[in-house]
């Protein structure tokens, strides 16, 4: 019998819109990981972008900045290159922290129901009922700019919905034949939750995964515009 990991692989190979966007990934990451060859860095530390001098308007493309360079003259081609390490280092850590959290919640709250749900719920929806860029800025206010705890008030403002996706899922799933017929066979509820259940509720967390990708780089490069996010001449990925 074919297991949910295989069906999830299988469903996700058939869709075309997946594997163009597998591509796309898959240049960037390709991007990232090239990045010493693409753009050499000259300084100690390669996540701070080269600047030649000072200047009140930035300047167009030449031999020496492919792309230009900003009004303080940073080179924009090394922080689109750089840029895309760091894009991801944040992407992947608050999509990770996101879903940790959700696979504890959501399945706990999905699985058991009762008082647990309750309380998983109403927490989740306190979260919920702050808008998330106010909320990620109020956090980071709070404990100081820096990347870390930048990632950090992003994850705070994506792990509800992660967790409430993953609670509907468990509450479509929990009751199937296969979960009642493990049951049956005397199957504990941590062997059901990550045999049988985890795998065929991931794919819709897959899905809100990869399209969350995007705007947690863009709310990340918003509280750096802010202030509240990496120093000036950092690569984030949105030079």
């Amino acid at each position: 019998m074919e297991s949910g990991w295989h069906r999830t692989v299988r469903r996700f190979r058939k869709n075309p819109t997946s594997m163009l966007g597998l591509l796309i990934v898959a240049f960037f990451v390709a991007l990232a990981l090239l990045a010493p060859f693409l753009a050499h860095p000259t300084q100690r530390n390669p996540y701070m972008i080269p600047h030649e001098g000072y200047a009140s308007d930035p300047r167009p493309p030449s031999p020496n900045h492919p792309f230009g360079t900003t009004e303080e003259q940073f080179d924009l081609y090394y922080g689109v290159i750089w840029g895309a390490r760091t894009a991801f280092v944040v992407a992947l850590t608050v999509v990770a922290s996101a879903v940790g959290v959700a696979l504890i919640l959501g399945s706990l709250s999905g699985f058991y129901g009762g008082w647990i749900d309750e309380i998983v719920m109403r927490v989740t929806d306190i979260f919920l009922a702050f808008p998330g860029l106010i909320l990620a800025v109020v956090i980071v206010a709070v404990l100081g700019q820096n990347v870390r705890n930048a990632v950090i008030a992003i994850a705070v403002v994506e792990w509800p919905t992660y967790t409430r996706l993953l609670r509907g899922e468990f509450l479509r799933v929990r009751d199937i034949e296969y979960v009642q017929a493990a049951r049956a066979l005397g199957s504990g509820d941590l062997r059901i939750i990550a045999l049988h259940v985890i795998p065929n509720t991931i794919y819709p967390i897959l899905i809100l995964a990869s399209l969350s990708l995007g705007g947690i780089v863009i709310t990340f490069a918003a509280l750096s515009f802010l202030g509240l996010g990496a120093p000036p001449g950092t690569p984030t990925g949105d030079s």
